[in-house]
């Protein structure tokens, strides 16, 4: 029997949380460059992320990525996620480098 997934498969819907979350955040930025005439700072960098989230997921692992979004994008502590997870601290702070190496490498050659 075939695997059924209510929202599609978890890489899938982690994938496309992330985009949309980063999608919102360079939006947010433009909005508030264009209204105030600020430098565009990290907007191009995050705009590269964007576009090359696709290659991101092709070279770290779902579970990783997923981990991370739960770290950084609902602002837990790793003591939190470790406590959420089931992982130990250093389980989760390896594994959220990992992807954060990867993205901050695809960033840098922007």
């Amino acid at each position: 029997m075939a695997d059924r997934y209510y929202w599609g498969k978890p890489r899938d819907v982690i994938k496309w949380y992330l985009r949309g979350m980063l999608h919102l955040s360079a939006a947010s930025k433009q909005r508030y460059i264009e209204k105030t005439g600020a430098e565009p700072g990290n907007l191009p960098r995050l705009l590269k992320l964007l576009g090359e989230l696709d290659k991101l997921f092709d070279t770290v692992d779902t579970d990783i990525i997923a981990l991370l979004c739960l770290r950084y994008v609902e602002l837990l502590s790793i003591p939190d996620t470790a406590e959420l997870t089931g992982l130990s601290t250093s389980q989760v702070s390896t594994r959220t480098a990992k992807v954060m190496k990867k993205a901050k490498d695809i960033i840098a050659k922007s």
